[in-house]
Parts: C-alpha cells; sequence; structure tokens
C-alpha cells in the first residue's frame, strides 16, 4: 500500500513541477505583453511557445505510453 501511496505523491522536480513553473511564466509573459502592448510577444513568443511546451509534454506521455505498452521479457516467454 505504502508502494501506490508514494506513485500517487506529486513529484514537483518532474513533470509536475514544469507544469506549475510553466503556467506562472506564460501568466507573467501575458500580462507584461498586454501592459506593454507587446505585438511579438502576443503574436508569436506566446503561440510558438507553448506549441513547443505542448509538444515536449506529449512526447513525454508517449514515451510513458509506450513503456507501459511494451511486454516485460519475462512475460513473453512465461515457464511452462
Amino acid at each position: 500500500m505504502s508502494k501506490r501511496k508514494n506513485d500517487l505523491e506529486i513529484s514537483w522536480l518532474g513533470m509536475d513541477g514544469f507544469l506549475v513553473a510553466l503556467y506562472f511564466i506564460v501568466v507573467g509573459v501575458i500580462f507584461y505583453a498586454i501592459l506593454n502592448h507587446s505585438d511579438f510577444l502576443i503574436g508569436k513568443f506566446i503561440p510558438y511557445g507553448l506549441m513547443l511546451a505542448v509538444t515536449i509534454i506529449f512526447i513525454n506521455y508517449l514515451s510513458h505510453v509506450l513503456k507501459f505498452a511494451k511486454p516485460n521479457k519475462s512475460d513473453a516467454n512465461p515457464k511452462e
């Protein structure tokens, strides 16, 4: 039970921490861009930055799914 509880905890140095930090960075950049009427930040930097972040998160997700779906060597050749 304790192993499962540890798996459910938030890891601030992993993807969870990255998402929390990304949220505050994006909000700060958008706030700064709106206050300073910066068309470059609003029109180019924010959309491309978010696309990059979403792509990185998606690739990370795919790697976790593929590792989970990959059969173990012991499962492929069961001893009878």
